[in-house]
C-alpha cells in the first residue's frame, strides 16, 4: 500500500469519527454569581453630587405585601464588605438566634484599593492637601440622610426607629462623625478601629463642639481597636474612650474593645462579628 493512499485512509477515517461523535462540546458561558434575596441600585445623589452603588438584601421570608417591619444594617465600604456581612449575620442568627435586619451596604466607587474608590473623600470630615477630594463626609451625611433613608424606608419595610451603622477605619471615622453630628439618626453605631487621628484628631473638636451644646448622647456604640495597631490608631482609640467615659453623656451606652493579637487588617472580620452580636442581642452579648 502506498503512502499516500494509506494517509488518505486515515483521513477519511479521521472524518467518519468527527461525524460520528458530533462537534466538539464547547464549554458553557460562565453566569454572574448573585447573592439569592439581594438586590443591587445605582443611586445618583443631589445632595453629594455621586452616584453610589447600594446593595440591599432582604430578609429570609420578607413579604412586602404583610405589615411587618425590619431592623436596618446599614454598612459602608459596600463593595468590600456586602458578602461578608450577610456571612456574619448568619452566624450569628444560629449561634443567638437574633432577628435577621434588612442589609444596605453603600459602596464607594469600586473595592478598596481600586482606582475609582472613593472612600477618602466620603469618609473625611475635612480636607487636606495631601488628600486629593477629602473632606465630603457633610455631603455623604446628606446622602444618607435626605435621599438614601427614604427611598429605603419607602420602598421596603424598614423601621426607622431600628437603624444601624457600621463602618471600619475610615468608614469608622465617618461613624464617629455622625455620632456627634446627628446620633438619634441611629439606634446602634458600631465603629471599627476608627481613624481618629485624621487631620491631628480633628473628631475631638467635634466633640467638642457637640458637648457645648448637648448633655445627651441617646445611642448604642461600640468602638474597637486592635491589640497590635500602631500608636497612631490605639491612642485616639484610647482617648476617646475616656473622654466618653469623662463626660457622662445622658442615654449613652457604650461598649469598649482592645481585640487580643489583632492589627488593623486582621482584626477586621473578628470586629464585624463581635459588633454585629453585641448590637443584636438582647441583652447585650459580649464575646
Amino acid at each position: 500500500m502506498s503512502l499516500l493512499k494509506r494517509s488518505l485512509q486515515l483521513i477519511l477515517l479521521g472524518a467518519g469519527l468527527v461525524l460520528a461523535l458530533g462537534p466538539p462540546a464547547h464549554a458553557q458561558q460562565p453566569a454572574p454569581v448573585t447573592i439569592p434575596g439581594s438586590e443591587h441600585r445605582v443611586i445618583q445623589s443631589k445632595a453629594a453630587g455621586h452616584p453610589y452603588d447600594v446593595y440591599v438584601h432582604l430578609p429570609a421570608g420578607y413579604d412586602a405585601a404583610a405589615a411587618k417591619t425590619y431592623p436596618v444594617l446599614y454598612v459602608v465600604d459596600g463593595d468590600n464588605d456586602f458578602a461578608p456581612t450577610l456571612e456574619y449575620l448568619g452566624l450569628l442568627m444560629a449561634e443567638y438566634h437574633i432577628a435577621e435586619p434588612l442589609v444596605v451596604a453603600i459602596g464607594d466607587g469600586g473595592p478598596i484599593g481600586s482606582s475609582g474608590n472613593q472612600r477618602t473623600r466620603d469618609f473625611t470630615p475635612t480636607a487636606l492637601p495631601d488628600r486629593p477630594g477629602s473632606g465630603g463626609a457633610p455631603a455623604f451625611l446628606a446622602f444618607i440622610e435626605q435621599e438614601l433613608f427614604p427611598l429605603i424606608e419607602t420602598t421596603y419595610h424598614a423601621d426607622p426607629a431600628r437603624r444601624t451603622y457600621y463602618g471600619y477605619s475610615l468608614g469608622g471615622l465617618f461613624g464617629a462623625y455622625v455620632l456627634f453630628q446627628k446620633p438619634t439618626l441611629f439606634q446602634n453605631i458600631l465603629l471599627g478601629s476608627p481613624a481618629l487621628g485624621y487631620d491631628n484628631g480633628k473628631i475631638f473638636d467635634i466633640e467638642k463642639a457637640y458637648h457645648a451644646l448637648h448633655g445627651e448622647l441617646p445611642v448604642h456604640v461600640f468602638l474597637e481597636v486592635g491589640e497590635l495597631e500602631t500608636p497612631g490608631q490605639k491612642e485616639p482609640y484610647q482617648r476617646l474612650v475616656q473622654l466618653l467615659q469623662a463626660r457622662k453623656y445622658k442615654g449613652l451606652d457604650l461598649h469598649t474593645l482592645v481585640l487580643a493579637h489583632a492589627t488593623h487588617l486582621t482584626g477586621k472580620p473578628d470586629t464585624m462579628l463581635k459588633a454585629l452580636g453585641w448590637a443584636y442581642t438582647t441583652p447585650h452579648v459580649t464575646f
